[in-house]
Parts: C-alpha cells; structure tokens; sequence
C-alpha cells in the first residue's frame, strides 16, 4: 500500500481550507444607479444638460418612490451629481443617509443647444444638434464633447470603487451619466452607450462587482412595468 504523507496531506487541507474561506468572504460591491426625479424641463421636453433645474411635484414624488423601491438596503454611502435636481432626489430617496456630491457626475453641457425643445418645435436646431451629436468630439459650441464627458465620470467611478471595496452604494445622477457609468464598467464605447442605454426618470439599475467576475447588471421592475419582463 502507498505510504500517507501526513505532513503533505495536512498542508494540503489547510490550503483548501484558506481558499473555501477567501471564496466566501470575497467582496461583492452593489452600485445603485438612479437617475434624478423629473423636472419641469424634463415634462416639457427640453434639452436640460448643465442647466440647475430643481424637482417638480412628481419628480419629488419619483425620489421618494426610489426610497421605498430600495427600503432595507442598508447603503454604506450615498453619492449624487452637484446638480440640485440629482442632489434633492437624493435627499428624497434616503433621507437618513448623508450624500457626497460628486460635480465629475453632473450632466453635460450641450453648449448652444441647452434648453432646446425636442419636440419638433425647434426643428432646425434640432437637425443641427442630432447631425452633430455623432461627433464624440464635438463640444457643441461651447458646452462639453461626450468623450470629455466619459472621462470625468470614469473618474468618478474609481473614486467610488476605490473607497468602497464591498457593500452598497447610491449614485443618483443624469439620463447622460447613466450610460457612461455602464460603460466604463461594462467596458463599452462611450457613443455605444449613450445611444443604446436610455434610463427614464424614475429606473434604477443593479451593476455587482464581484472580484475577477464579470460585471452583472439589473433593471428593477416594478408592478407597474411588467411587460419589461
């Protein structure tokens, strides 16, 4: 019979002992992504970027609506753009919780076509501004390119991950924000993004991180969006 190294077997188990623990206590990270309640702007259709707009009634009523989707979460930290109507959802939404505002998650500025109705009404405009947007480098006279945009908010993310390793954290910001988040996460061109992921006022998103895992994502659905199921 083959002779038992008991000094080799119990090197062994103790290292598979240390591995069954690192596996279970291996940090997972949950980043709530809001965007901010709707404004006035927002119901009247207007391209809102940097302009610091406040909450209207029912945008005040969709931040406390996403402080009792999220009820019982527990959140370690709380962080919103510097813009009033990202920072006053916050405040809304989780009230017991004191927020950091982070002006790298503010919305962009569309230079000259801020405040711009989109709803046909400004229909030159409007033709300028969508012939432009494809541009990741245009400024739009005097406002900020989307990939200058997708820089700071890149930053932002780190500064986040880099304070928090585990646990869950808030981040209310923009419709504009949103996306470059996901993309820095999931690894995407920030145009991708910003033309494919459109989160309505009052949508959250789930992104775990999870070690060397993959990044998971999820879209809270409440009773009253079903049929996204």
């Amino acid at each position: 019979m083959p002779t038992i190294n008991l000094k080799k077997l119990a090197t062994a188990l103790a290292l598979a002992s240390v591995a069954v623990v690192a596996h279970a206590e291996e940090a997972v990270l949950d980043i709530y992504l809001a965007r901010h309640g709707q404004t006035a702007w927002n119901l009247e259709k207007r391209l809102q970027g940097a302009t610091d707009n406040v909450l209207n009634e029912t945008g005040k009523g969709q931040a406390r609506q996403l402080g009792d989707t999220l009820k019982g979460v527990g959140f370690s930290a709380v962080y919103a753009s510097s813009l009033a109507r990202a920072r006053e959802t916050a405040t809304l939404a989780a009230p017991g919780v004191t927020h950091t505002p982070l002006p790298a998650l503010a919305e962009r500025s569309f230079g000259k076509f801020e405040g711009m109705f989109e709803d046909g009404r400004d229909a030159s405009l409007d033709a300028e501004f969508k012939a432009r947007a494809g541009n990741p480098d245009d400024n739009l006279d005097g406002g900020e390119s989307l990939n200058s945009q997708a820089r700071r908010v890149a930053q932002a993310v780190e500064q986040i991950r880099s304070s928090h390793k585990k646990g869950s954290v808030l981040v209310v910001s923009h419709g504009g924000v949103t996306p470059l988040i996901l993309a820095h996460l999931l690894q995407l061109p920030a145009s991708e993004a910003a033309t494919r992921i459109k989160q309505a006022n009052d949508e959250v998103y789930l992104v775990r991180i999870r070690g060397q895992q993959p990044v998971q994502t999820w879209k809270l659905i409440g009773k009253d969006a079903l049929e996204q199921l």
